[in-house]
């Protein structure tokens, strides 16, 4: 194992242990000063808008079964169910989202509308 995936894991122990104040840090820390990595003093938050692989992706096929839609139609669609995001960022991650999908062949843009690729 590469020394750097070994403090990597130990870096991500002590982020866990930290967020869940459980039990052992002195100890995990131990190992990085021995190691000689630099440890943080504060361990920033978890982000809670924080989205989960391919989340968008699930959120925006399923606006398109219903029929092709124009992008403000597919983004209304995404809104409720992305509560944690600005209008703005519901926008620009759909849009963001759709291009991929057209991308990876999933979607089709014909004139203003997206639909499922066949």
């Amino acid at each position: 194992m590469l020394d750097k995936s070994i403090d990597g894991a130990l870096l991500a122990l002590r982020k866990q242990i930290i967020r869940g104040d459980e039990a052992g840090l002195e100890h995990v820390e131990a190992l990085l000063r021995a190691r000689g990595v630099f440890l943080p003093r504060v361990m920033p938050a978890k982000r809670i808008d924080a989205a989960r692989r391919g989340h968008m992706s699930l959120i925006v096929l399923a606006a398109l079964r219903g029929g092709p839609k124009a992008a403000s139609e597919v983004t209304a669609y995404v809104a409720p169910r992305r509560p944690e995001l600005t209008q703005e960022a519901v926008k620009q991650r759909t849009s963001q989202c759709l291009t991929k999908l057209k991308m990876r062949g999933l979607v089709v843009l014909e004139g203003r509308l997206w639909g499922l690729a066949q």
